[in-house]
């Protein structure tokens, strides 16, 4: 087969499938369990190594063992890497068609194998239906919503890999009825065999890679977002109020911020209870990230103080949104959650004229004179040029 040996490629990959295997187990068991989908990637690494390892002993076991299984057990396994990828994605796990494309597989492979023994048919089969796998895995990758370098890598070799089965299936589709493994030596036949071992493991490597990624991700969320609402803490908000500040000045557009304080909190802790204030806290936040635009933000700026940045809004733009919240604050959604209203101080301005300390104090008196005039009221300031 053109110097390319399948036994060393064979016993390659069952060795890295089953470390891989090994390395998200121990990843899923304790490191990183609030990221989904590793049990069944690690499941499919075992399946892979198993088959790789049943397909090691052809001539020495019966056929049902030495091609029959394996080929259902990398099926299979591709079957578990989508099923990983959809827990990754967040979706809901749908094995039905995947299952039925399997089935029908099954079905055809028995009749080439133990009704009428034909190689080329099998290859044909097998490479069809895992074209198809690989493709349905890619397009799950595709979905994501946040991707980089690691998951375009594995799209990538999902992709690569299902160009190799189906070239492998159109190739055997035109070559003679008594083909066998032995007499198989085209191209494509070599290129498999050097490339899907690897592709197993590349796959591997990037999911992994993937899973770093999404754990960074959700430590970096930890790291600067308020544990009881979600939005951002105040260090946080505070550094994004920079960075916005100078974005906006470099772009020369105008940007605003809003401060915003639950009117009478102490109150509503004192008449219902700190549970039910936090329920109130917990409430203004998801009314506010329901109002606001993409690429606003919203931070806890203080107990139940709130700064909201709104980049590209002008004065007018700034006070239709307070107003919006001001609005949507005192509508009562739940029996368990006080009534309650916020007032809210507008600083808008044109980028380049202020920092952001001073931007913050115009703000706050803005939010003081919404106070003073008698409290769920919305004030506009502006920095003067």
């Amino acid at each position: 087969m053109s110097g390319i040996d399948p036994l060393a490629f064979i016993i390659l990959s069952t060795a890295l499938g089953t470390l891989c295997a090994f390395v998200l187990f121990v990843l899923g068991s304790g490191l990183v369990r609030d990221i989904n989908g590793l049990g069944h990637w690690g499941a499919a690494c075992i399946t892979m190594a198993a088959a790789a390892f049943l397909f090691a002993l052809r001539g020495t076991i019966p056929v049902f063992l030495s091609s029959f299984l394996p080929n259902l057990l990398v099926a299979a396994g591709v079957i578990a890497m989508h099923a990983s990828l959809t827990e990754f994605g967040g979706w809901e796990v749908k094995r039905a068609p995947l299952f039925l494309l399997a089935g029908v597989a099954g079905l055809a492979l028995t009749w080439s194998t133990f009704v009428q023994d034909d190689y080329r048919v099998r290859v044909i089969i097998m490479s069809s239906t895992l074209t198809a796998l690989f493709i349905a895995c890619a397009r799950l990758i595709i979905r994501l919503k946040e991707k980089g370098f690691a998951e375009r890598l594995t799209a990538f070799v999902f992709l690569a890999t299902s160009v190799v089965m189906l070239a492998r299936c159109l190739a055997a589709f035109f070559q003679d009825s008594g083909l066998t493994l032995n007499t198989d030596t085209s191209l494509v036949h070599s290129i498999y065999m050097g490339t899907f071992p690897f592709s197993l493991v590349a796959l591997s490597v990037g999911f992994m890679l993937m899973v770093n990624r999404a754990m960074q991700m959700k430590l970096e969320f930890l790291a600067t977002r308020d544990q009881m609402t979600g939005v951002y803490r105040r260090d946080a908000i505070l550094s994004l109020l920079e960075q916005t500040l100078v974005e906006s000045q470099l772009a020369r557009r105008p940007m605003s911020v809003l401060i915003m304080d639950l009117d009478d909190f102490k109150d509503i802790n004192d008449r219902h209870g700190h549970l039910a204030g936090d329920r109130v806290i917990i409430d203004f936040s998801s009314k506010v990230l329901n109002i606001l635009r993409r690429g606003d933000t919203i931070g806890r700026y203080g107990g139940e103080e709130f700064l909201v940045l709104l980049p590209g809004a002008t004065k007018e733009d700034a006070y239709a949104v307070a107003d919006r919240i001001r609005t949507m604050a005192r509508e009562v959604s739940s029996k368990e959650i006080p009534a309650y209203t916020v007032s809210i101080g507008v600083a808008s301005l044109l980028p380049g004229h202020t920092d952001s300390v001073t931007l913050i104090d115009v703000a706050d008196k803005a939010l003081y004179a919404a106070k003073k005039a008698g409290k769920n009221h919305v004030k506009l300031a502006y920095h003067p040029l």
